[in-house]
């Protein structure tokens, strides 16, 4: 049994679909209890629980052999939770963690990235054999049919910095594919597709696929996370994180290497071209 934390969120929906595609059993496991809903689209188990509960994350492990542990999104403990599911992980003899990273988690002033870092250490100082994945910016941000529809480029951040890219499929398709493989065992995989764009060349490649004309527009990061202080840290850490993350790319951008991704695959990275038909053919179906 493989076990797949937060399982409820993006990634991990297309993580439990990519894992029933190769046959593997999977239980899927978050703290929303829309979590249930993944026994219609491969999951054989789904629970509800919070890892940070010793009951619930001892329930959550009972007779896995593979962890592939995701974090909680711009959430104010999520290094405790992945010391905790590590921990447990090694209580229970888990054979093989699987870690979901991002690139370059020693950019120590985006919060998320220190959590990230934080998972890594516990994971490679644990006896578990691992694998720890690190993808880049997801295409899957890009939401192409609302662009179209609005003839707008919307984003956070400057449309000026370039950003590398990867495909969610992508990478999913990479974690199902080495969890409880002992030939990924102590590997870090940085998975980057080809395209290293800025904001106006998505916008064109977007209007070269649908044929209309699309600009690009700054959307204010009011839009998103609120500019006023929190109560309660909970809260706070979110919009504190999201202002250093498009902050960094608005001055940085994001580099990778579609290298590793590609020997992974057998195949070349999905491009954003390729990205931006799929996501028309798929609205185009939907009607």
């Amino acid at each position: 049994m493989i076990l797949v934390t937060a399982a409820g969120g993006r990634t991990g929906r297309s993580l439990v679909k990519a894992l029933a595609r190769l046959g593997k059993p999977v239980r899927a496991v978050d703290i929303a209890p829309s979590v249930t809903a993944l026994r219609d689209h491969g999951a054989d188990e789904a629970l509800v629980a919070d890892l940070l509960e010793p009951g619930d994350l001892r329930k959550a492990m009972a007779g896995v052999e593979s962890v592939i542990h995701i974090g909680p999104l711009f959430h104010h403990r999520e290094a405790d939770i992945g010391r905790a599911v590590v921990a447990e992980a090694r209580r229970a003899g888990v054979g093989h963690f699987v870690q979901f990273s991002v690139v370059h988690p020693q950019i120590e002033a985006l919060l998320n990235h220190q959590a990230k870092l934080a998972v890594e250490r516990a994971v490679v100082q644990s006896p578990i054999p691992f694998t720890i994945l690190q993808p880049m910016h997801y295409l899957q941000n890009i939401d192409v049919a609302a662009t179209v529809r609005s003839g707008v480029h919307r984003k956070p951040f400057s449309h000026d910095t370039r950003l590398a890219q990867v495909d969610l499929e992508d990478v999913t398709a990479v974690a199902a594919q080495v969890a409880g493989d002992p030939g990924h065992h102590y590997a870090t995989y940085e998975l980057c597709g080809s395209d290293y764009v800025n904001g106006h060349e998505i916008a064109a490649v977007i209007a070269e696929v649908s044929g209309r004309p699309i600009t690009t527009e700054l959307q204010p990061i009011s839009d998103f996370a609120s500019s006023e202080r929190q109560t309660r840290e909970e809260d706070e850490f979110p919009y504190d994180a999201m202002y250093r993350l498009w902050g960094h790319y608005s001055r940085y951008g994001i580099t990778g290497n579609p290298n590793v991704l590609g020997w992974l695959l057998g195949r070349p990275p999905t491009t954003l071209r390729e990205y931006v038909v799929r996501e028309l053919e798929a609205a185009a179906q939907a009607g």
